[in-house]
């Protein structure tokens, strides 16, 4: 029942959620979770959709 801690942390690292590693500095202090340097794909994707969703309806607004 016992494992190492190499077997361990492989374990931990396979379920992990849906993260992916940041590539520059503007991803780490803008997108969610803020300063973590793994984007979580959930709330990135969230991030974009309410940023689509300001920027239509101030688009909308700007056309009348």
């Amino acid at each position: 029942m016992l494992q190492s801690v190499d077997e361990a942390v492989q374990r931990l690292d396979d379920v992990r959620p849906l993260v992916r590693p940041t590539y520059n500095e503007f991803e780490v202090r803008l997108l969610p979770p803020y300063g973590d340097p793994e984007v979580h794909i959930p709330g990135e994707f969230g991030t974009y959709v309410a940023t689509g969703v300001v920027l239509g309806a101030a688009a909308e607004l700007l056309d009348e």
